[in-house]
């Protein structure tokens, strides 16, 4: 039990410094979006699912576990609908939040030429592993007390520009700020923007890179920049974040529908040696 609570301490303390927010799912950049941005629901006019799975910090009992499905699908030519659920569990506390996607794009002038426009509504709830706490099993009345606290509804709003093979996003998350008195898993996002762009070279060949700006609940905001390397139907993924921490790693697109890649992103540097970096498997198909 001491050991479970040193754990838990050791965590807190981490995560002032370098919480999950900091390092989120890696997918979210170039394989699936709309992690990030509801307004990329159904960007590719068509149905698409994505599993994502991240261990953060194994070195320590007790480290975070991300896991989300999400699922999109054109509606029209214009509009679409997606859905996105997500649990993440650190030590005794977990998540839970389901949220619901509506996005619409606005052609411009040319074919690859428009503004999308994408709204979320999400359910939440935050528990506490009051048994594991307790260990007896009686568990403490203010940690009963935390559990009782009603669910709460959040939502997210998100616009993108494309002009060819240029792409800008920006993304509002999490709207509601009623979140005094809680404790949460990590500080939460307030913000999320990014620049990229596709880069032909030959056929088989292609580079995108891609630099995000984003801002974190009660932590300064954080850059990353990253590039997606296309050789075929094989794709190398290189990012550096302004933590001092570095992602690589490797995808497998199979004829434009299945798709699976795999990240490592190493310890940020200020507790380098102490929690171990992040495993992130993100697996998607596209019908």
């Amino acid at each position: 039990m001491k050991k479970l609570i040193f754990s838990l301490l050791l965590i807190g303390a981490i995560a002032s410094s370098a919480s999950a927010q900091l390092t989120p799912m890696k997918s979210q950049y170039f394989q699936n979006p709309y992690l990030v941005n509801p307004a990329m629901a159904g960007k590719d006019a068509r149905t698409s699912v994505f599993a994502n799975y991240a261990n953060q910090w194994n070195k320590i009992e007790g480290s975070p576990v991300l896991m989300s499905f999400s699922a999109s699908t054109p509606i029209n030519d214009k509009a679409s609908v997606g859905i996105n659920i997500i649990n993440d569990k650190a030590g005794l506390l977990a998540r839970t939040q389901a949220m619901g996607t509506f996005a619409y794009r606005v052609p411009l002038d040319e074919e690859n030429h428009n503004i999308r426009f994408g709204v979320s509504l999400s359910w939440r709830q935050d528990r506490f592993d009051v048994g594991t706490a307790s260990g007896s099993g009686n568990a403490d009345p203010a940690l009963n007390k935390y559990n009782d606290k009603e669910n709460y509804l959040d939502g997210n709003f998100g616009v993108s520009y494309q002009l060819k093979g240029f792409e800008a996003q920006f993304s509002y998350l999490n709207l509601n700020q009623n979140r005094s008195g809680r404790v949460s898993t990590v500080d939460y996002s307030t913000f999320y923007s990014s620049v990229s762009y596709l880069l032909p070279i030959d056929q088989l060949l292609s580079v995108k890179p891609l630099f995000a700006y984003r801002g974190i609940k009660g932590y300064k905001n954080m850059w990353d920049a990253a590039a997606e390397w296309k050789l075929a139907e094989l794709a190398f993924y290189t990012m550096y974040h302004s933590n001092s921490s570095f992602t690589g790693g490797i995808g497998y697109d199979y004829r434009k529908s299945l798709n699976i890649s795999v990240m490592y992103n190493s310890e940020p540097a200020d507790i380098r040696g102490i929690s171990g970096g992040i495993f992130d498997l993100a697996v998607g198909y596209k019908f």
